[in-house]
Formats: C-alpha cells, sequence, structure tokens
C-alpha cells in the first residue's frame, strides 16, 4: 500500500513524497519512493507503479529496471550501496548536493543548462541555507561527485545515460575557468605565528575549565604531519610504542578509505607530544567531552578546526589553516635532508606526485621548535 507525506523544503517549496512497502511472506521488504511536487501526481504514480508490480512481481526481487530516478535518490541509493567505502568528506559533500535544485531532476534528464544553473547558484552562495560562495575548485568536485553517482548508476543500475553529455558540459566549465582544479598551497606559519598560536593556546589551557590542549595538538599535527580528521581518529591501541611506529585506520584515499590502513613513523619530537597529550591530567580534561577513551586524541575534529580558525582571527593571522601544519611538518622533514621514501614513512602519502605539493621548496634559514615554546609547555600540568 503506498503512502505520501507531505515536507516543506527550506525555501517554502511544498514537496509530496510517495513511497510503496511491500511486506510479503518468504520475499524481501521492497520499499521504493519518489518526490513530487503535487500530492496528485504523487497519488498517480503509486497507483501506476503498483499496477507494475502486480503485473510483473520480479520486481520484488530487485530485478526491475530503474525509471525516473532523480539525482536525490540516486545519491541515497549510492550511498546506501558503497558510502562505507569512502571517507566523511565525499559523504558529506554529496548529501549537501542533495539540497540544491540540481538533485531534483531525473538523472536521464539532467542537461548541461542544468549543470551551468548549479555552477552559478554555487558561485553566488545561497543566505537562506548559510551557504557562501565556493571557489572554483570546490565546484569541479562537486560535478565529480556528481558524474562519479551517474557513473555508477550507468554500470551498476544499467540505466541510459549520456555521460558524454555531462563531459562535455564539464569541459566547457574548464575552459571559461567557471570550474578548475585545486592550486597548490605554499603558505607555511612563520616563526612569529607560531609562537603566538602557542602561547594563546597555552593561555587558554591555564584556565581549568577548558578541555582543549590546542597548544600541544598543533605541534603534534606539524610532527606527526596527520590530518585534522585523522588526530581524533587515532585509537590507543594502535600505538606501537617500541617499534615507534602508529596505525591510522581508514587513511583518505582517492580510490577509497575503507580498509586502507597504514603505519606512520613517530620520530622524536613527534614522540615527546604523544608523552604530553597521554598525560593523565591531559586526558582526564579531554575526556571531560564525552569522547571515547579508546582515542588518542577523544575530541572533535570540527571544533579543533574552529578553534584554529578563531585564534588565527583573533591573533590577525591571515590564510593559515589547519591543514597548512601537515604542509608545515613535511617541509620540516625536507629541510632535515630526509629522502622522499623517509618523508613517506611520516606524511603516508603514496607517491611523490602527491606529496610535493606539501613540500615548500623554499630553504628556511631557522624553522622554531620545541626548544623554543619550552617555556609555555610545563602550564599542561
Amino acid at each position: 500500500m503506498g503512502t505520501i507525506t507531505q515536507r516543506k523544503l527550506v525555501n517554502g517549496t511544498i514537496r509530496y513524497r510517495a513511497e510503496i512497502r511491500i511486506n510479503r511472506k518468504d520475499l524481501p521488504i521492497y520499499k521504493e519512493s519518489q518526490t513530487f511536487g503535487s500530492k496528485k501526481v504523487a497519488a498517480g504514480w503509486i497507483a501506476k507503479r503498483e499496477a507494475e508490480i502486480e503485473e510483473n512481481p520480479e520486481i520484488l526481487f530487485g530485478q526491475e529496471e530503474i525509471i525516473d530516478l532523480t539525482l536525490t535518490d540516486a545519491i541515497t541509493k549510492y550511498l546506501a550501496e558503497v558510502g562505507n567505502e569512502y571517507g566523511r568528506t565525499k559523504t558529506y559533500s554529496l548529501k549537501l548536493i542533495q539540497k540544491f535544485p540540481i538533485a531534483r531532476h531525473i538523472i536521464t534528464k539532467i542537461k548541461s543548462t542544468h549543470i551551468a544553473e548549479h555552477v552559478a547558484l554555487r558561485k553566488e552562495g545561497i543566505q537562506h541555507m548559510g551557504l557562501v560562495p565556493v571557489a572554483a575548485s570546490t565546484l569541479q568536485h562537486e560535478l565529480l561527485h556528481i558524474r562519479g553517482v551517474l557513473s555508477h548508476a550507468s554500470v551498476m543500475w544499467n540505466i541510459d545515460l549520456d555521460l558524454n553529455a555531462f563531459d562535455k558540459a564539464t569541459s566547457q566549465l574548464r575552459k571559461t575557468r567557471q570550474i578548475s582544479s585545486s592550486r597548490k598551497r605554499d603558505r607555511l606559519p612563520t616563526n612569529d605565528e607560531l609562537l603566538q598560536l602557542t602561547k594563546y593556546f597555552a593561555d587558554k589551557w591555564s584556565r581549568a575549565q577548558y578541555s582543549y590542549p590546542m597548544h600541544l595538538i598543533i605541534w603534534f599535527a606539524i610532527f606527526s604531519c596527520r590530518r585534522e580528521a585523522e588526530i581524533t581518529r587515532m585509537e590507543l591501541k594502535d600505538y606501537d610504542a617500541h617499534n615507534q611506529v602508529w596505525k591510522i585506520r581508514d587513511l583518505k584515499n582517492p580510490t577509497g578509505s575503507k580498509g586502507n590502513h597504514k603505519e606512520f613513523h613517530v620520530l622524536e619530537p613527534c614522540k615527546t607530544i604523544v608523552d604530553l597529550l597521554v598525560n593523565p591530567v591531559v586526558r582526564t580534561r579531554m575526556l571531560k567531552r564525552g569522547y571515547s577513551q579508546e582515542y588518542f586524541i577523544p575530541l572533535s575534529p570540527r571544533t579543533i578546526g574552529g578553534e584554529f580558525r578563531r585564534a588565527c582571527k583573533l591573533l590577525g593571522i591571515e590564510d593559515l589553516k589547519f591543514h597548512d601544519l601537515r604542509h608545515e611538518g613535511c617541509t620540516r622533514l625536507a629541510e632535515q635532508g630526509l629522502t622522499i621514501p623517509q618523508i613517506q614513512q611520516v606524511s603516508l602519502h603514496d607517491s611523490w606526485g602527491s606529496l610535493e605539493r606539501y613540500v615548500s621548496v623554499k630553504k628556511r634559514k631557522e624553522t622554531i621548535g620545541l626548544e623554543h615554546v619550552q617555556d609555555v609547555l610545563p602550564v599542561i600540568l
């Protein structure tokens, strides 16, 4: 029996979700839904679809041809099938795409005009959704995510899609510089900026109610070359202190992060910060946030990023991102004379091609280390 539910979108538009759910003995539960602009059309779809199922019971076994699938529903189906194989960033991006007008179109009817409209919308920003204008590189990633869903639908769901037309549209957008690859960053924190940040966060940590030891976390990010999200996923059981290696689970990878586990070398400066972070006093304060004790840094990655951005704004530090600390770490290893394979043992980049963007070609006269901030670090105790 079909049901219709009404929902109101953020822009005030009323949509009607028609759902068919069939639960018969000795058969798998069958569920199918579509979203329409009017209740009458939704009811008509239910009647038509139920008649088709009655005449073709093999549909209940998933053997039917998928028809009239919107991009929203295609993304939902795609994530249900392969979502666990990818990281948080791609999943978030796909779910965000579902909120845009392009997601309402049936995937076999998405045209170049729809793609162009989506690009224009994102470049302007969407005030009522709290979304600011995005860079051309972000738009290229979004379109690549959409194409990934369409390609999967074409191959795995046997849907007749014109991917060539999609590619022509994105190629033209690239030629006109509406979308583009991300630019290589060479922004590194200066010695003065690192001192400012360390002292600022150490001062915050001196307040008993504050539970984010950011003055240690930023140095751990540098010495470990770890990404923001990786830091809060690291498990204490994966640290082999004897061999000074730490396993990172589900490491970010273009082909899928699920099961991509690798160990990075914990060098001496990094080990010093690790010892400070596992100090019982520090851990007790971090654990007040309610995260599991199995994690090395049981805190929110979003809050870590937010704290860093706010500190930079307050200190007048411009155009510095938390991810630049990974860049700084890789650059320091190169400046110390480590070979590319040795740097990869810490950074876990798969190739020099992916590593070179993090290694600055600039040779700096001096970089500060722990010895320059020792007067600040003792406040953790």
